[in-house]
Protein backbone atom coordinates (compact mmCIF):
# COMPACT_ATOMS: atom_id res chain seq x y z
CA UNK A 1 0.00 0.00 0.00
CA UNK A 2 3.03 2.36 1.26
CA UNK A 3 4.23 1.34 -2.64
CA UNK A 4 0.94 2.29 -4.46
CA UNK A 5 0.51 5.59 -2.50
CA UNK A 6 4.02 6.67 -3.10
CA UNK A 7 3.99 6.03 -6.81
CA UNK A 8 0.51 7.96 -7.13
CA UNK A 9 1.88 10.95 -5.01
CA UNK A 10 4.73 11.25 -7.86
CA UNK A 11 2.18 10.90 -10.36
CA UNK A 12 0.21 13.68 -9.79
CA UNK A 13 3.04 15.70 -8.92
CA UNK A 14 4.48 15.04 -12.51
CA UNK A 15 7.96 13.53 -11.26
CA UNK A 16 7.15 9.80 -12.01
CA UNK A 17 5.00 10.09 -15.48
CA UNK A 18 5.86 6.63 -17.21
CA UNK A 19 6.82 3.77 -14.70
CA UNK A 20 7.20 1.71 -18.02
CA UNK A 21 10.16 3.77 -19.59
CA UNK A 22 11.45 4.98 -16.23
CA UNK A 23 13.54 3.30 -13.79
CA UNK A 24 13.77 3.96 -9.97
CA UNK A 25 15.50 2.38 -7.19
CA UNK A 26 12.27 0.76 -5.68
CA UNK A 27 10.20 -0.51 -8.37
CA UNK A 28 10.70 -2.69 -11.52
CA UNK A 29 10.81 -0.85 -14.69
CA UNK A 30 8.66 -3.11 -17.01
CA UNK A 31 6.33 -4.17 -14.38
CA UNK A 32 4.39 -1.18 -13.23
CA UNK A 33 2.21 1.53 -14.99
CA UNK A 34 -0.42 3.52 -13.25
CA UNK A 35 -3.62 4.37 -15.46
CA UNK A 36 -6.89 5.30 -14.65
CA UNK A 37 -10.08 2.58 -15.43
CA UNK A 38 -13.36 2.85 -17.06
CA UNK A 39 -14.98 5.01 -13.87
CA UNK A 40 -11.74 7.70 -14.07
CA UNK A 41 -9.74 6.27 -11.19
CA UNK A 42 -6.33 6.31 -10.95
CA UNK A 43 -5.08 2.51 -10.24
CA UNK A 44 -0.93 1.05 -9.94
CA UNK A 45 -1.47 -1.86 -12.59
CA UNK A 46 0.80 -5.35 -12.12
CA UNK A 47 1.97 -5.93 -15.71
CA UNK A 48 3.42 -9.31 -14.32
CA UNK A 49 1.28 -12.04 -14.91
CA UNK A 50 3.22 -14.84 -13.08
CA UNK A 51 3.21 -12.63 -9.76
CA UNK A 52 -0.12 -11.01 -10.00
CA UNK A 53 -2.87 -11.14 -6.70
CA UNK A 54 -5.36 -14.17 -7.49
CA UNK A 55 -8.44 -12.58 -8.27
CA UNK A 56 -12.09 -14.06 -7.43
CA UNK A 57 -13.29 -16.41 -9.94
CA UNK A 58 -15.06 -15.12 -13.06
CA UNK A 59 -17.67 -17.47 -14.56
CA UNK A 60 -19.10 -15.32 -17.22
CA UNK A 61 -22.49 -17.57 -17.90
CA UNK A 62 -23.19 -16.90 -14.28
CA UNK A 63 -21.62 -13.50 -14.23
CA UNK A 64 -22.68 -11.51 -17.06
CA UNK A 65 -25.86 -10.48 -17.82
CA UNK A 66 -27.85 -8.42 -20.51
CA UNK A 67 -30.36 -4.95 -19.88
CA UNK A 68 -32.67 -4.25 -23.09
CA UNK A 69 -33.50 -0.73 -23.71
CA UNK A 70 -35.70 0.17 -26.48
CA UNK A 71 -37.85 3.03 -27.08
CA UNK A 72 -40.72 1.78 -24.87
CA UNK A 73 -38.23 1.14 -21.67
CA UNK A 74 -35.09 4.11 -22.72
CA UNK A 75 -34.13 4.38 -19.56
CA UNK A 76 -34.38 1.13 -17.52
CA UNK A 77 -33.15 -2.20 -19.11
CA UNK A 78 -34.87 -5.14 -18.68
CA UNK A 79 -32.56 -8.32 -18.27
CA UNK A 80 -32.85 -10.84 -20.56
CA UNK A 81 -31.19 -14.07 -20.34
CA UNK A 82 -30.84 -17.54 -22.12
CA UNK A 83 -34.28 -18.42 -22.29
CA UNK A 84 -36.59 -17.64 -24.71
CA UNK A 85 -39.55 -16.50 -22.10
CA UNK A 86 -37.54 -13.86 -20.75
CA UNK A 87 -37.21 -12.41 -24.24
CA UNK A 88 -40.77 -13.03 -24.87
CA UNK A 89 -41.87 -11.28 -21.60
CA UNK A 90 -39.79 -7.97 -22.55
CA UNK A 91 -40.08 -5.05 -24.90
CA UNK A 92 -37.68 -6.60 -27.42
CA UNK A 93 -38.91 -5.58 -30.89
CA UNK A 94 -38.90 -8.96 -33.01
CA UNK A 95 -37.07 -8.68 -36.33
CA UNK A 96 -35.84 -5.24 -35.01
CA UNK A 97 -32.17 -4.33 -35.26
CA UNK A 98 -30.12 -5.02 -32.48
CA UNK A 99 -26.89 -2.66 -30.79
CA UNK A 100 -24.71 -4.36 -28.34
CA UNK A 101 -22.71 -2.29 -26.00
CA UNK A 102 -19.63 -3.58 -23.75
CA UNK A 103 -17.57 -1.60 -21.53
CA UNK A 104 -14.17 -1.63 -20.44
CA UNK A 105 -12.04 -2.58 -17.84
CA UNK A 106 -13.27 -1.22 -14.01
CA UNK A 107 -16.66 -0.37 -15.61
CA UNK A 108 -20.14 -1.86 -15.62
CA UNK A 109 -23.44 -1.22 -17.57
CA UNK A 110 -24.43 1.98 -15.46
CA UNK A 111 -20.96 3.75 -16.83
CA UNK A 112 -21.48 6.90 -18.67
CA UNK A 113 -20.05 4.97 -22.11
CA UNK A 114 -23.18 3.16 -22.37
CA UNK A 115 -25.64 5.89 -21.51
CA UNK A 116 -24.40 8.49 -24.32
CA UNK A 117 -24.91 5.74 -26.97
CA UNK A 118 -27.80 3.93 -25.74
CA UNK A 119 -29.49 7.51 -26.06
CA UNK A 120 -28.50 8.10 -29.19
CA UNK A 121 -29.26 5.01 -30.68
CA UNK A 122 -33.20 5.23 -29.27
CA UNK A 123 -33.16 8.51 -30.96
CA UNK A 124 -32.33 7.46 -33.94
CA UNK A 125 -34.17 4.56 -34.21
CA UNK A 126 -36.88 1.67 -32.91
CA UNK A 127 -34.34 -0.32 -32.23
CA UNK A 128 -32.98 -2.90 -29.23
CA UNK A 129 -30.33 -1.59 -27.83
CA UNK A 130 -28.94 -4.47 -25.25
CA UNK A 131 -25.61 -3.36 -22.56
CA UNK A 132 -23.43 -6.33 -21.70
CA UNK A 133 -22.16 -6.28 -18.34
CA UNK A 134 -19.56 -8.06 -17.91
CA UNK A 135 -18.30 -6.29 -14.87
CA UNK A 136 -17.73 -9.05 -12.43
CA UNK A 137 -14.73 -9.72 -15.12
CA UNK A 138 -13.72 -6.17 -15.94
CA UNK A 139 -13.80 -5.18 -12.40
CA UNK A 140 -10.39 -6.96 -11.53
CA UNK A 141 -8.28 -4.77 -9.54
CA UNK A 142 -4.98 -6.05 -11.95
CA UNK A 143 -5.40 -5.16 -15.56
CA UNK A 144 -3.95 -8.82 -16.85
CA UNK A 145 -7.00 -10.59 -15.29
CA UNK A 146 -9.31 -8.54 -16.64
CA UNK A 147 -7.87 -8.32 -20.16
CA UNK A 148 -7.26 -12.53 -19.73
CA UNK A 149 -11.47 -12.71 -19.47
CA UNK A 150 -11.95 -10.89 -22.82
CA UNK A 151 -12.04 -14.06 -24.45
CA UNK A 152 -14.53 -15.73 -22.63
CA UNK A 153 -16.51 -13.29 -21.96
CA UNK A 154 -16.93 -12.42 -25.94
CA UNK A 155 -17.38 -16.33 -26.38
CA UNK A 156 -20.70 -15.89 -23.81
CA UNK A 157 -21.94 -12.64 -26.48
CA UNK A 158 -21.50 -14.12 -29.53
CA UNK A 159 -23.35 -17.15 -28.04
CA UNK A 160 -26.04 -14.92 -26.96
CA UNK A 161 -26.07 -13.37 -30.38
CA UNK A 162 -26.65 -17.17 -31.77
CA UNK A 163 -29.63 -17.92 -29.19
CA UNK A 164 -31.57 -14.74 -30.49
CA UNK A 165 -30.80 -16.15 -33.97
CA UNK A 166 -31.89 -19.19 -32.94
CA UNK A 167 -34.68 -18.31 -31.80
CA UNK A 168 -35.99 -16.09 -34.64
CA UNK A 169 -35.33 -12.83 -32.43
CA UNK A 170 -32.96 -11.14 -34.90
CA UNK A 171 -30.85 -11.37 -37.83
CA UNK A 172 -26.95 -11.58 -37.35
CA UNK A 173 -26.51 -8.72 -40.57
CA UNK A 174 -28.79 -6.75 -38.13
CA UNK A 175 -26.38 -6.66 -35.54
CA UNK A 176 -24.25 -3.61 -34.44
CA UNK A 177 -21.30 -4.36 -31.49
CA UNK A 178 -19.23 -0.94 -30.00
CA UNK A 179 -17.10 -1.78 -27.58
CA UNK A 180 -14.56 0.57 -25.60
CA UNK A 181 -11.33 -0.30 -24.90
CA UNK A 182 -10.94 -3.94 -23.29
CA UNK A 183 -14.86 -3.88 -24.28
CA UNK A 184 -13.11 -3.52 -28.47
CA UNK A 185 -11.90 -7.05 -28.08
CA UNK A 186 -14.62 -8.71 -26.43
CA UNK A 187 -16.34 -7.43 -29.00
CA UNK A 188 -14.09 -9.12 -31.10
CA UNK A 189 -14.21 -12.56 -29.36
CA UNK A 190 -17.99 -12.12 -30.26
CA UNK A 191 -17.63 -11.67 -34.14
CA UNK A 192 -15.42 -14.70 -33.32
CA UNK A 193 -17.57 -17.12 -31.73
CA UNK A 194 -20.88 -16.40 -34.16
CA UNK A 195 -21.36 -19.32 -36.01
CA UNK A 196 -24.98 -18.81 -37.33
CA UNK A 197 -24.52 -16.01 -39.17
CA UNK A 198 -21.24 -12.76 -39.46
CA UNK A 199 -22.06 -9.82 -37.43
CA UNK A 200 -23.02 -6.49 -39.95
CA UNK A 201 -20.49 -4.21 -37.94
CA UNK A 202 -18.43 -3.85 -34.70
CA UNK A 203 -17.02 0.03 -33.78
CA UNK A 204 -14.28 -0.17 -31.32
CA UNK A 205 -13.84 3.16 -29.51
CA UNK A 206 -10.07 2.94 -28.77
CA UNK A 207 -9.43 -0.40 -28.23
CA UNK A 208 -7.50 -1.27 -25.52
CA UNK A 209 -3.95 -1.31 -26.38
CA UNK A 210 -1.52 -3.27 -23.40
CA UNK A 211 -1.34 -6.98 -23.79
CA UNK A 212 -2.06 -7.00 -26.85
CA UNK A 213 -0.29 -7.40 -30.26
CA UNK A 214 -0.73 -6.74 -33.53
CA UNK A 215 0.83 -9.84 -35.14
CA UNK A 216 -2.06 -12.07 -33.13
CA UNK A 217 -5.43 -12.01 -33.31
CA UNK A 218 -6.85 -12.58 -30.19
CA UNK A 219 -8.50 -8.95 -30.45
CA UNK A 220 -10.85 -6.81 -32.45
CA UNK A 221 -9.69 -7.84 -36.27
CA UNK A 222 -10.77 -7.43 -39.66
CA UNK A 223 -12.47 -11.04 -39.98
CA UNK A 224 -14.68 -10.56 -36.78
CA UNK A 225 -18.12 -8.85 -39.23
CA UNK A 226 -18.92 -7.31 -41.99
CA UNK A 227 -17.65 -3.69 -41.15
CA UNK A 228 -15.57 -3.11 -38.37
CA UNK A 229 -13.25 0.06 -37.33
CA UNK A 230 -11.71 1.58 -35.04
CA UNK A 231 -11.50 5.06 -33.51
CA UNK A 232 -8.00 5.69 -31.79
CA UNK A 233 -7.86 8.42 -29.66
CA UNK A 234 -4.99 7.18 -26.54
CA UNK A 235 -2.93 5.04 -29.21
CA UNK A 236 0.25 3.95 -27.52
CA UNK A 237 -1.23 4.79 -24.12
CA UNK A 238 -4.04 2.97 -22.56
CA UNK A 239 -4.99 2.36 -26.67
CA UNK A 240 -3.98 0.55 -29.30
CA UNK A 241 -1.68 2.53 -31.58
CA UNK A 242 -1.32 0.35 -35.16
CA UNK A 243 -4.58 0.24 -37.39
CA UNK A 244 -6.16 -3.90 -36.67
CA UNK A 245 -9.71 -2.80 -38.60
CA UNK A 246 -11.32 -2.12 -41.92
CA UNK A 247 -11.25 1.73 -41.23
CA UNK A 248 -9.13 2.95 -38.69
CA UNK A 249 -10.02 6.98 -37.38
CA UNK A 250 -7.08 9.15 -35.91
CA UNK A 251 -8.88 12.20 -34.29
CA UNK A 252 -6.47 14.75 -33.44
CA UNK A 253 -3.33 12.24 -34.79
CA UNK A 254 -4.90 9.74 -32.44
CA UNK A 255 -2.60 10.05 -29.22
CA UNK A 256 -3.98 12.54 -26.58
CA UNK A 257 -7.04 14.69 -27.47
CA UNK A 258 -8.27 19.06 -27.38
CA UNK A 259 -9.64 19.87 -24.33
CA UNK A 260 -8.10 16.63 -21.95
CA UNK A 261 -4.84 19.11 -20.19
CA UNK A 262 -2.94 17.90 -18.43
CA UNK A 263 -4.38 14.13 -19.09
CA UNK A 264 -2.50 11.92 -16.12
CA UNK A 265 -2.86 8.37 -17.32
CA UNK A 266 -4.31 9.03 -20.53
CA UNK A 267 -8.22 8.78 -19.12
CA UNK A 268 -9.61 11.53 -20.74
CA UNK A 269 -8.47 11.07 -23.85
CA UNK A 270 -9.22 7.33 -23.99
CA UNK A 271 -12.48 8.11 -23.35
CA UNK A 272 -12.82 10.56 -25.79
CA UNK A 273 -13.73 8.02 -28.50
CA UNK A 274 -17.14 6.99 -27.01
CA UNK A 275 -18.29 10.85 -26.85
CA UNK A 276 -16.97 11.15 -30.78
CA UNK A 277 -18.72 7.95 -31.33
CA UNK A 278 -22.10 8.52 -29.47
CA UNK A 279 -22.38 11.95 -31.33
CA UNK A 280 -21.61 10.48 -34.77
CA UNK A 281 -24.50 8.14 -34.31
CA UNK A 282 -26.98 11.00 -35.91
CA UNK A 283 -24.18 13.00 -37.41
CA UNK A 284 -22.19 13.00 -40.33
CA UNK A 285 -20.28 15.61 -39.61
CA UNK A 286 -17.01 13.67 -39.10
CA UNK A 287 -15.52 14.27 -42.20
CA UNK A 288 -11.73 13.04 -42.28
CA UNK A 289 -9.34 12.45 -45.21
CA UNK A 290 -7.40 9.29 -46.04
CA UNK A 291 -3.66 9.15 -45.07
CA UNK A 292 -1.60 6.60 -47.13
CA UNK A 293 -1.02 4.12 -43.96
CA UNK A 294 -0.46 4.33 -40.72
CA UNK A 295 2.76 5.75 -41.51
CA UNK A 296 1.35 9.38 -42.30
CA UNK A 297 -0.08 9.30 -39.12
CA UNK A 298 3.13 8.61 -36.91
CA UNK A 299 4.82 11.57 -39.17
CA UNK A 300 1.84 13.39 -38.79
CA UNK A 301 1.22 14.17 -42.48
CA UNK A 302 -1.64 12.99 -43.86
CA UNK A 303 -2.81 14.59 -47.98
CA UNK A 304 -4.98 17.41 -48.14
CA UNK A 305 -7.06 15.72 -50.90
CA UNK A 306 -8.01 12.66 -51.17
CA UNK A 307 -10.66 9.86 -50.19
CA UNK A 308 -13.42 11.10 -47.74
CA UNK A 309 -14.50 8.83 -44.87
CA UNK A 310 -17.24 9.54 -42.15
CA UNK A 311 -16.28 8.53 -38.69
CA UNK A 312 -18.39 6.25 -36.86
CA UNK A 313 -22.56 6.41 -37.64
CA UNK A 314 -24.62 3.32 -37.64
CA UNK A 315 -23.87 1.53 -40.60
CA UNK A 316 -20.93 -1.08 -42.07
CA UNK A 317 -19.38 0.68 -44.88
CA UNK A 318 -17.47 0.16 -47.80
CA UNK A 319 -14.57 2.25 -46.59
CA UNK A 320 -10.71 1.23 -46.03
CA UNK A 321 -7.39 2.09 -44.54
CA UNK A 322 -6.13 4.69 -42.18
CA UNK A 323 -8.19 8.39 -41.70
CA UNK A 324 -6.85 11.55 -40.20
CA UNK A 325 -9.63 14.16 -38.78
CA UNK A 326 -9.48 17.31 -36.38
CA UNK A 327 -12.41 17.88 -33.77
CA UNK A 328 -13.41 20.64 -31.03
CA UNK A 329 -12.84 19.99 -27.63
CA UNK A 330 -15.68 20.13 -26.53
CA UNK A 331 -19.15 18.90 -27.63
CA UNK A 332 -20.23 18.92 -30.28
CA UNK A 333 -17.06 17.84 -31.21
CA UNK A 334 -17.73 17.18 -35.55
CA UNK A 335 -16.25 20.01 -37.29
CA UNK A 336 -17.83 19.36 -40.57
Amino acid sequence: MKLVLVIFALVVCGVYSNPIQQSTDFIEPERWTVTKDGEGRMRLIDLNPIVAEPEPFFDPIADMFFLLFTRSNPTVGQRITFDVQSIENSNFIRGGGARFLIHGWGSSSNSGENSFTRNEFLARSDLNVIVVDWSVGAGANNYITARNRVGPAGQVVGQFIDFLNENGFVQHNQVHIVGHSLGSHVAGHAGKNTFRGQLNAIFGTDPAGPLFNVNNPDRLDTSDAFYTEAIHTNAGTLGFDAPITHASFYPNWGSSQPGCGVDIGGGCAHGRATRLYSESVNSDQFRSRQCNGYEDIVARNCPETGVIGILGGDSAKAIRGVFFLETNAEAPFAMG
